[in-house]
């Protein structure tokens, strides 16, 4: 009977401890397994009451999200999902069950500041909704929330027809280009903005093809028919994009996502040195999507901050790029933020 028992105890034992064993591996910007000089973040997971736990990091090994997932291929959320900055403050809360969004959804600024609480019941929005400004003010504030006054206030911007009906629309740039011509890394991709009136503005080449190729993209884009613009606020606002452009010849040298981000980062350069802040912060955020690991994203994002004269923003974006570069910053920006 003894020998039962030990036996039972031993299981047990063997079955909680395989239950709480940590597995960890490199993932993508998707979550997809991949290798370490490819990883965007690294994935710890841990199996314990029928719950897989999981935790991603950033390269430098600060906390990137948390989340719980009732399947082992962790694709169905449950619980509070939390997601940080790579300063350590949270970015989102957000409350599931059964794979739906069900409860709170908090949205922040890097500075700490809430920039939207929202409810969800089952998937649909639903409640009070509040935006907020950067400073902390309230900016729109919404009762019994439902998809239709959602629409009415908040949407992007929304080429006429759906997603496909824009792609074909790319897909007619010059099709002489697109079959007699090797596109440089397999393809090219375009910024621009869509203004309140809904016309496409302000185009560049952020990942350049040939000359003529370039052109025929420029031309054919401001030849695109009227957007309907992003609402903010109920009102309509001015919004970047950006669009990959595929020819038909494609170089086997496909670009890494480092170069997509320096990419990114030297037409930053440009918008900053014309004073286009907004432009540049756009594309700085797209650089930090592509590499969060490039101090010098963080560094110029923080100068075009500064210089819109929201000091706390440029400082939480120098201390990143401090955390990742402790060469980049002169004295005078250590101590404006009081950085070591």
């Amino acid at each position: 009977m003894k020998n039962v028992i030990f036996l039972l105890a031993l299981l047990i034992f063997a079955s909680n401890g395989y239950s709480q064993k940590l597995k960890t591996y490199y993932i993508d910007f998707k979550g997809e397994k991949t290798s370490k000089s490819n990883a965007k973040f690294q994935r710890t997971v841990r199996y314990q009451n029928n719950i897989w736990n999981v935790r991603d990091y950033y390269l430098n090994d600060s906390l990137y999200r948390t989340g719980s997932f009732t399947d082992k291929k962790l694709t169905q959320k449950t619980g509070i999902l939390m997601s940080y900055f790579p300063n350590g403050k949270v970015s989102r809360t957000v409350a599931f069950e059964n794979n739906l969004k069900h409860g709170d959804e908090k949205y922040y600024f890097i500075t700490g500041n809430i920039s939207r609480s929202a409810h969800y019941e089952k998937g649909e929005a639903t409640g009070k909704w509040i935006w907020y400004n950067q400073d902390g003010s309230i900016e729109n504030e919404l009762d019994n929330i439902n998809p239709h006054s959602l629409k009415d206030n908040y949407t992007k911007a929304q080429y006429p027809g759906d997603k496909k009906e824009l792609n074909e629309y790319i897909k007619k740039v010059d099709y002489k280009l697109r079959q007699g011509n090797m596109v440089f890394n397999g393809k090219t991709i375009t910024g621009f903005k869509i203004n309140k009136e809904g016309d496409v503005t302000d185009i560049d080449i952020i990942v350049n093809g040939t000359k003529q190729m370039d052109s025929a993209v420029i031309e054919h884009l401001y030849n695109m028919p009227k957007w309907k613009p992003a609402k903010a606020n109920g009102k309509y606002v001015a919004s970047y994009h950006v669009i990959p452009i595929a020819f038909g010849q494609q170089n086997n040298t496909m670009l890494s996502d480092k170069n997509i981000g320096n990419a990114f980062y030297n037409s930053s350069l440009k918008d900053y040195k014309e004073e286009k802040f907004n432009k540049a912060i756009f594309k700085l955020l797209r650089a930090i999507n592509y590499d969060h690991m490039d101090a010098k994203y963080y560094f110029l994002l923080g100068h075009c901050y500064f210089q819109q004269k929201k000091q706390d923003f440029a400082c939480e974006n120098w201390a990143i790029a401090n955390s990742l570069d402790g060469g980049v910053l002169k004295k005078e920006i250590k101590d404006l933020c009081n950085l070591k």
